[in-house]
């Protein structure tokens, strides 16, 4: 953590700050390992975290390293409450700081005007993606994490498969899913499970409903496990009894527009490489769909960089996207196939596992 902690350091210049105060709770667990709902982190010439009474016991376990002072109010968010206000401009004088840099994508209007008030004698500097920035490239650590909660969904997926029976509704689906992956370790929910049954996977991003599972329907299922905070992310299309041909067929299409978007999977290729190569294999057949091909994975489900039409941002060693093209049929139905991967020197390693071929229950 201190180095990372270093890295924002070494930023500070360039912003025109003496201070980055840090909000965002993934960021502030990215740079102290805190994982409770409430804590800021002021990164400067000493590094200071702060919290309220409730988190004493836990940041003393998970940031030893770090000063550390406790406010006393019931306070869980910045913005709330005299006493992290009072500690804060304490902390912040006692630093010698002039001009902290908050981070502009998430500290609110409210709470900008109460720092203003409240830091008497300081410039707020804006800064905007620091820390994100520096959470696109994976370490090891991360990595295993990612794996460790991809390894989780498969296992969940696993356990789902035998249980499928006519009549289930997609809430069911889902809540089995969902309850197998806790079995397995899950922190939680990466995001609400998509579980979608025949003409209900024509929508990209799906809720369940009581629509009950047929013979002959394909079931779209997008779902996540956390391990250690970070997610995991992938879709399967399975087919529940033998499906219609024009389904069979749309399957194998998504399945080679995936394969086509993680053959471009490599450093120094942009993720607009990516989303071209898997876009690119529908429309040739007269296909396309309206998201992008992925995202970026971590201590957030979606984060940077987004792999996207048009996207510039190029492939580093470390890097966690996921690749997840699809077809989807109004009335009729959709297929999706995502994998989550990191990138390696030559192309990328895939951390789903559950096979890609069409699995007839």
């Amino acid at each position: 953590m201190q180095e990372r902690r270093d890295k924002v350091r070494a930023r500070l210049g360039e912003l025109g700050a003496d201070a980055l105060l840090v909000t965002k709770p993934v960021n502030v667990r990215y740079l102290t390992g805190f994982s409770g709902s409430n804590g800021q982190l002021v990164v400067g010439t000493e590094d200071v975290f702060l919290t309220d009474g409730r988190y004493e016991e836990q940041s003393a376990k998970e940031c030893p390293d770090l000063r550390r002072e406790i406010y006393r109010t019931s306070a869980g968010q910045i913005g709330e409450g005299a006493g992290m206000y009072g500690l804060l401009s304490s902390v912040v004088s006692g630093l010698g700081v002039t001009r902290p840099a908050v981070e502009a994508g998430h500290v609110t209007l409210a709470t900008a005007r109460a720092l203003r008030e409240k830091l008497s004698g300081v410039e707020l500097v804006e800064a905007d993606g620091e820390i994100e920035t520096l959470r696109r490239v994976k370490d090891t650590d991360e990595v295993g994490r990612i794996r460790r909660a991809c390894e989780i969904a498969d296992r969940a997926l696993a356990d789902l498969l035998p249980q499928l029976a006519e009549g289930m509704t997609e809430v069911e689906v889902a809540a089995v899913l969902e309850h197998a992956m806790r079995n397995h370790g899950s922190e939680g929910l990466s995001f609400d499970t998509i579980a979608a049954f025949g003409e209900q996977a024509a929508e990209p991003h799906h809720h369940p409903t009581e629509r009950r599972l047929r013979r002959g329907d394909m079931i779209k299922l997008d779902f996540g496990a956390i391990a250690g905070g970070y997610h995991s992310d992938m879709t399967r299309t399975i087919a529940f009894g033998e499906p219609a041909d024009q389904m069979s067929s749309i399957y194998t299409l998504v399945q080679g527009a995936q394969q086509a978007g993680l053959d471009a999977v490599k450093p120094g290729a942009t993720t607009g490489d990516v989303d071209a190569a898997s876009r690119g294999y529908l429309t040739e057949r007269g296909y396309d769909f309206s998201h992008g091909t992925g995202h970026g994975l971590g201590l957030e489900i979606h984060e940077a960089p987004p792999v996207r039409a048009g996207s510039i941002d190029v492939l580093i060693p470390g890097m966690v996207i996921t690749v997840e093209p699809g077809i989807y049929l109004p009335g009729v139905g959709g297929v999706r196939i995502e994998d989550s991967v990191v990138v390696r020197d030559g192309g990328c390693d895939i951390l789903t596992g559950s096979t890609k071929e069409l699995v007839i229950v």
